[in-house]
């Protein structure tokens, strides 16, 4: 997941981490075979992430970076950070208005419930199983460091005309991240736009325990043990403040 330094950031940090890719660039990605690695089912990552069943998990790994008496509360915070239910001009008020109140929104738009993709093609139905969209996708040479590129081969396709994705994978980074438009400009910035504050975050449909377990670990990591983690001088303050403080920062590195 794109590091959010939520201590985001999906990112995210969701995400989200985030973050919301954990790791990688597009540049290290080949955009013709991208697809070929995610193909499947996926449904939104951080209703996943919040299950009751999966704290154990979130506190197990966040111990590693903070005192205990903070493990909670950082918890609460990464996953408060990436569950926002504002983005594009909403966001940017709210949290120019209000910088601590920022949040990343890591959910589905377009009442999309679950996605598909298979070979070339990419499609979402809603909640109740009924379909929203099908295209087939070509990906797209596009100068931009943080995300894959995909156009609809298919005319009126609209929100659903480009995807883009970061270079996460399910074998990788245990998720993955994109975003979605009916013009390539509202996918440049986390920040501008008619999508800023918005990253979209998944998880196969089929995802075991294990994968539960790498993705949290891993979000985590990420997000709480910071420039340490990262092998950057120094190392994150490990405590909520610190969180606090890295959550205003840039959702990705």
């Amino acid at each position: 997941m794109k590091r959010m330094n939520v201590v985001y950031a999906l990112g995210l940090s969701m995400a989200l981490a985030a973050g919301m890719g954990f790791v990688g660039s597009a540049e290290e990605a080949d955009q013709d075979e991208y697809l070929s690695q995610i193909q499947g089912s996926f449904v939104e990552l951080f209703p996943e992430l919040s299950k009751d069943e999966n704290r154990p998990i979130w506190e197990k790994y966040a111990a590693e970076y903070v005192d205990a008496d903070a493990v909670s509360d950082s918890v609460d915070y990464l996953l408060w950070m990436c569950t926002g239910d504002k983005y594009g001009q909403e966001a940017i008020d709210a949290f120019t208005e209000d910088p601590d109140s920022m949040q990343f929104d890591c959910y589905f738009l377009g009442d999309v419930a679950e996605f598909t993709v298979d070979g070339n093609t990419i499609s979402g139905v809603d909640a109740d199983g009924n379909e929203v969209f099908r295209h087939a996708y070509k990906a797209m040479d596009m100068d931009n460091e943080d995300f894959l590129f995909y156009e609809s081969e298919d005319a009126d396709s609209g929100m659903f005309t480009y995807f883009a994705f970061s270079p996460d994978t399910p074998e990788s980074t245990y998720h993955l991240e994109f975003r979605y438009a009916d013009n390539t400009d509202d996918l440049q910035s986390w920040f501008e736009g008619n999508y800023a504050y918005w990253n979209a975050a998944a998880i196969s449909k089929d995802y075991d325990e294990t994968m539960m377990d790498n993705c949290i670990e891993l979000f985590c990591s990420e997000n709480l043990g910071g420039e340490e983690e990262s092998g950057t001088e120094g190392a994150a303050e490990a405590d909520t403040e610190a969180a606090t403080e890295s959550a205003t920062e840039a959702v990705t590195e």
